[in-house]
């Protein structure tokens, strides 16, 4: 059955061994003695049963008979380093090249051992005489050389030497913590995961062999207790992988090897608040998921941009990072994130943070301190389109020697999380979190969630429900829905309306800041029958201090207003306006009057009968809030829509 973490294994059982040499040991080998010829026959013979100590004891045989035996060392070298004595490992194989300073492979794996040990200067100097070698006396191609893929990773690992070394002048405190016990076990825990709030944590748990998703909820001092996601999500196959949308409602994650396309497909799941479970899984269908290997997704805040990683045809390598989009109820065909991204390694594991442009992933393929490391790329926009920038180590403390996958961070940027076998654990790999670095932070979130109520009865119904970036004029939502959620930047204008047929729209503005990111928006929208002396107060009409003339951002609100009279042919409304109590009564009443007849001039210009307009301008006299706290002046600032008739 598949995994999802990557298990430690045999290193007899790949087909491609840490040193290419390895594979012809067994016809090329030569000693001009015969009795370390024979000892080193015993000792391949050994290696290949998985005998280890015999074999170590045979090679010393071996050596001592011939000190100079090349290939004696580089097989001593491997079983030392598969058994995690990478300094013996350097110690056999430098004697090998002093024996044989002619095969090249042999400088790419010292200098790989070395960069294990952290002998990074060591390692750099070893793949210069990697690169010479071909020029020295005596060098054949055919004999001494290598192919193509190990020039290309012994230039990546040059890149990674030279990387970590100015990384290491540049190591900030990350303070890095165990989770702890209701998170971490002596068994397996990898695969973060959150909702937006912070509230649910989700993460894959191995136990027996078999793999589940598993939940914890916050309380004052941490974390509740993990338990098995309720439901039927976790099944008697192997469930990982998560992803779960911003709001929980839905998760995606990977399933291998049972009802597919393919090896490993993708599938989702949804949350039922009723009776708090998840449902059984439901594949994402052939667009998304082919006959390749697709998995690991990462789904946006808004759940509408998947992006995962795919073994699929049209890639750049062994493992692609692609993304595909969600419009009208289908999922757009995977286009591949590009060369930046995507190298002729393996690029997975993707993350895409909630601000929708900080990407982070793991890679073999980009200069870095191992096997996998973890990166992080952001979207810009460069001549109209969108592009990722070159992907960025996340450094020392986090990326390591083994492989680094399973990164996730929390909505304000400033607290990750990832997975880790580092000593000190519970058990096998653990889930840590981390301070996120200043220049690796992704942009701070907020987000707006409620639902839609008939304001008579107290009932939720269903609402079209539009929230607009009235800075940037795009729509973030557009949904036909009791609920509603959607991310906001801070520094950002919104406008959100909901509308539905018999109603009097609900009107709303948000304006997050940084400092408020920690207080998101929970909205109750009410909608109230559309009958006579019902009244809204338009909260996306704006004026400069002191002018009566609309502002741009206003149109997108008198649309709506204009839309509800175009469809309602017989109501007649009142447009009131309302200042705070700051400056003279006569000079507010007639501001507000001027600002009410602007709002009325603009309605009527786009087709709505004068007739069925009238205003009023009331100065301070009806405040809603205090006059003796700005929040409070700016609720009184206000213009107002009262259905007047219906036509009835």
């Amino acid at each position: 059955m598949e995994r999802f973490w990557i298990v430690p294994i045999d290193m007899r059982k790949l087909i491609i061994l840490p040193l290419v040499l390895i594979a012809t040991l067994s016809c090329n080998a030569q000693s001009k003695n015969a009795k370390a010829q024979k000892c080193f026959d015993q000792a391949f013979s050994h290696y290949n049963m998985g005998d280890d100590e015999a074999a170590l004891k045979s090679l010393t045989c071996a050596l001592k008979k011939d000190p100079l035996f090349s290939d004696a060392w580089s097989l001593q070298a491997l079983i030392y380093e598969q058994r995690k004595d990478t300094a013996n490992a350097v110690k056999s194989l430098r004697n090998a090249l002093s024996s044989d300073p002619l095969q090249q492979y042999s400088y790419y794996s010292l200098a790989e051992y070395l960069f294990k040990l952290n002998r990074y200067e060591e390692a750099i100097a070893t793949l210069d005489q990697f690169e010479k070698v071909p020029d020295a006396p005596g060098f054949i191609a055919k004999k001494h050389g290598v192919k193509e893929s190990t020039k290309l990773a012994a230039a990546k690992l040059k890149e990674s030497c030279k990387m970590v070394i100015e990384d290491s002048k540049n190591l900030e405190a990350l303070n890095i913590r165990n989770m702890g016990p209701n998170v971490n076990t002596t068994d397996w825990e990898y695969w973060p995961g959150m909702t937006i709030d912070g509230s649910v944590f989700i993460f894959t748990r191995m136990l027996n062999e078999q793999e589940d998703f598993y939940i914890c909820k916050r309380n004052d001092s941490g974390w509740d207790k993990a338990v098995p996601l309720p439901g039927s999500i976790n099944t008697p196959d192997n469930e990982g992988t998560t992803s779960v949308v911003a709001d929980g409602r839905f998760i995606f994650y990977t399933v291998c090897n049972q009802d597919g396309y393919g090896s490993c497909d993708i599938y989702y799941s949804a949350f039922n608040p009723k009776n708090n479970a998840w449902s059984r899984r439901m594949n994402l269908g052939n667009v998304i998921n082919t006959t390749h290997w697709d998995a690991q997704p990462s789904i946006s805040a808004d759940g509408r941009t998947l992006i995962f990683a795919s073994s699929r045809p049209g890639g750049y390598g062994g493992k692609d990072l692609w993304m595909s989009r969600f419009s009208n109820g289908l999922w757009s065909e995977p286009e591949n994130l590009g060369a930046t991204i995507n190298t002729v390694f393996d690029e997975e594991a993707p993350y895409l943070h909630y601000d929708g442009k900080t990407l982070y992933f793991s890679s073999n393929g980009h200069p870095g301190y191992g096997s996998s490391d973890l990166f992080l790329s952001r979207k810009e926009t460069k001549n109209g389109a969108a592009v990722w920038t070159k992907p960025v180590n996340m450094g020392s403390g986090i990326n390591s020697s083994d492989d680094e996958l399973g990164l996730y961070v929390d909505r304000k940027g400033a607290q990750a999380y990832f997975v880790s076998t580092r000593e000190g654990g519970y058990g096998g790999p653990d889930i840590y979190t981390f301070d996120m670095s200043k220049n690796k932070q992704p942009a701070a979130v907020s987000f707006v969630r409620g639902l839609v109520y008939d304001d008579d009865t107290k009932k939720e119904i269903y609402g079209r429900i539009e929230i607009l970036d009235l800075n940037t004029n795009e729509v973030l939502l557009s949904d036909s829905s009791p609920y509603f959620f959607t991310t906001l930047t801070p520094g950002g204008n919104y406008a959100m309306n909901v509308y539905r047929k018999g109603y009097l729209f609900y009107s709303e503005n948000f304006q997050p800041t940084v400092s408020n990111v920690d207080s998101p928006f929970q909205i109750a929208a009410y909608l109230k029958p559309l009958k006579s002396n019902q009244t809204i107060v338009l909260k996306n009409i704006f004026f400069d201090v002191d002018k009566f003339d609309l502002k741009k951002e206003s149109y997108a609100e008198l649309a709506v207003v204009v839309e509800l009279l175009a469809k309602n042919p017989g109501i007649t409304i009142e447009i009131s306006g309302h200042t705070d109590n700051s400056g003279s009564a006569d000079y507010n009443k007639q501001l507000s009057e001027n600002r009410a007849n602007a709002v009325k001039q603009y309605l009527v210009s786009k087709g709505a009968g004068t007739e069925r307009i009238s205003v009023k301008g009331l100065g301070a006299t009806q405040p809603i809030d205090s006059n003796d706290t700005e929040s409070g002046r700016a609720n009184n600032r206000r213009i107002e829509m009262k259905i007047v008739g219906t036509g009835k």
